[in-house]
């Protein structure tokens, strides 16, 4: 048995696809026929070229595309009858499993933070067990890997995002300590952004304010709670967004700001829009080498600046059990705006890309 993977070989230029044999699964393991992979972000850097090199070298074989996603079992490795939770697991079950690889024995692995893994590495294409990423017909999952089976309750075309999107966005809001009464600004309404409103709505939040430059994700965004949105091709500099904010929050600014966009400027931007003893919470801006200047005296009123990679797996039954609650009251059928077929991966990149551009699309899955 044949399978696809979808490999960068180089910064900027199309994907190729490249087929391997599907190997047998080492006690433990487990194999992942995949049903959705979803475009984010972080691998439209890539694609984009905003990537090099220098400060994140491609293996020489290329590198395996995409992190975030689910599937169904394939197959089972030995002694595999339940999934991490413990729930019997049988082959046709749908799962979400943690989208981060980690060593297991750094110092963070050992603390638990195994979203911070030391040793954690893009995965290279063409080396056993070939199957490391999610732009692919297959996923392999090693021994000990967290997975959970899906709640027969939740829909097919909501659980793309789980793993990347919405961990990544409510351990953001986790570490920033968002809660009832809160002001919450964040930047970028992209499937993150969708998912961080929801989040911070589910939190407590009194008011959540969402940015963006495309009209379609921000009308998105009040669906799923936003209470003001700010377009800001309408407020198209720092100072009349700053002043907006002002006026959304009486004044006093922002509890929290959520950076998702990844552009570098926005984490000034971002300190401006905080009240005293706010939290700006970095996520989007993954690109090395890329700097700003800010003013270390505004951070004398307690105001503090935290970065957030990913999430823990303990987190992911958790998210389940919040979309069985709110499936019919939140459209987050609606996230998954667009699928293409992995043999179009190329055209769907070129049609998700936001940049410098509108795009119909909130979030794009790739369908093997």
């Amino acid at each position: 048995m044949k399978g696809r993977v979808v490999v960068c070989k180089e910064y900027g230029k199309p994907f190729v696809i490249e087929e391997y044999e599907v190997p047998e699964p080492a006690p433990g393991a487990v194999i992942l026929r995949m049903t959705q992979a979803g475009i984010c972000g972080s691998d439209l850097h890539t694609w984009r070229g905003d990537q090099n090199q220098q400060d994140l070298p491609i293996p020489p074989t290329g590198r395996a595309m995409g992190h975030e996603g689910t599937g169904v079992v394939e197959v089972l490795g030995d002694g595999i009858e339940t999934d991490t939770a413990g729930d019997p697991i049988k082959k046709g079950d749908r799962v979400v499993y943690a989208a981060v690889f980690p060593c297991y024995h750094c110092r963070q692995c050992l603390k638990g933070n195994t979203n911070w893994c030391m040793n954690r590495n893009y995965p290279a294409a063409g080396i056993w067990p070939y199957f490391v990423a999610t732009y692919s017909d297959y996923l392999y999952l090693p021994a000990r890997h967290p997975f959970f089976k899906v709640p027969d309750e939740l829909d097919d075309n909501i659980l793309g995002p789980v793993n990347c999107a919405m961990g990544t966005v409510t351990t953001g809001l986790i570490r920033a300590q968002a809660g009832e009464g809160d002001y919450v600004v964040i930047q970028g309404a992209g499937g993150l952004g969708i998912h961080a409103t929801a989040m911070a709505k589910e939190m407590g939040a009194d008011r959540v304010i969402v940015m963006d430059r495309l009209e379609n994700r921000l009308q998105l965004a009040e669906e799923f709670g936003a209470d003001h949105t700010i377009n800001i091709e309408e407020f198209n500099t720092p100072e009349t967004r700053l002043a907006r904010v002002r006026e959304l929050t009486d004044g006093r600014g922002a509890d929290v700001v959520m950076e998702l966009v990844g552009r570098a400027e926005l984490l000034a931007e971002g300190i401006d829009m905080l009240s005293n003893g706010g939290t700006f919470v970095e996520i989007g801006d993954i690109v090395r080498g890329r700097e700003v200047s800010i003013d270390p005296s505004k951070l004398l009123t307690g105001k503090s600046i935290v970065g957030s990679l990913m999430y823990k797996p303990e987190l992911l039954p958790r998210l389940l059990n919040f979309l069985v609650r709110k499936q019919d009251v939140l459209p987050f059928d609606k996230i998954v705006s667009h699928t293409f077929p992995l043999a179009e991966v190329n055209d769907a990149f070129a049609q998700a890309e936001w940049d410098q551009t509108q795009t119909p699309i909130t979030r794009a899955m790739l369908v093997p």
